[in-house]
């Protein structure tokens, strides 16, 4: 817990400053978490603003308006993050489906919330998170932070994806 807390508080440091221009931070920063009970999956993805509109306008969506998103910004955030942020079960693919997002102007970012409804986890089953979030774009200047809690196998673990990297992968 001593880690997340200092995680977090690295990450609202960076995220917490107010750039008027391009900014030379390039990061995310997400968490997903595994509800047993109802087998969903809930992941929460903070992004620059900027960094964001410029990564998916004119490929998922058109001038996308993250204030007021249309059901075709929300197509085009599926179909980016199905692309760039993939999690699967048993070589089983298990694309986000959008369920809220917060714009925090101030900081030049914006929290997205997605959810997931997957089969039982067990003993035994394979994770693989694959984040590519603007390596694209930035490259080695990219870094994306996952914060993961899949009780009762890992109550939590850190990870920071800094290039194109083999996807993280737990037996559990």
């Amino acid at each position: 817990m001593k880690h997340y807390k200092i995680l977090l508080l690295l990450c609202l440091s960076f995220l917490s400053t107010s750039f008027n221009s391009s900014h030379p931070i390039k990061l995310t920063s997400s968490l997903i978490e595994h509800n047993a009970k109802t087998n969903t999956f809930v992941m929460e993805c903070r992004l620059f603003i900027d960094d964001f509109t410029f990564s998916i306008n004119d490929t998922f969506t058109k001038n996308i308006n993250l204030s007021n998103l249309s059901k075709t910004d929300i197509k085009g955030i599926e179909s980016y993050f199905a692309r760039y942020y993939k999690v699967s079960i048993n070589d089983e693919y298990f694309p986000f489906k959008y369920k809220s997002s917060e714009v925090m102007e101030k900081q030049n970012v914006i929290s997205i919330k997605f959810y997931r409804d997957i089969p039982k986890i067990e003993e035994g089953d394979q994770i693989c998170i694959e984040n590519t979030l603007f390596f694209e774009e930035f490259g080695f200047l990219q870094s994306n932070r996952i914060t993961l809690r899949l009780p009762p196998f890992i109550e939590e673990n850190y990870f920071d994806i800094t290039s194109f990297d083999e996807p993280i992968s737990l037996n559990l």
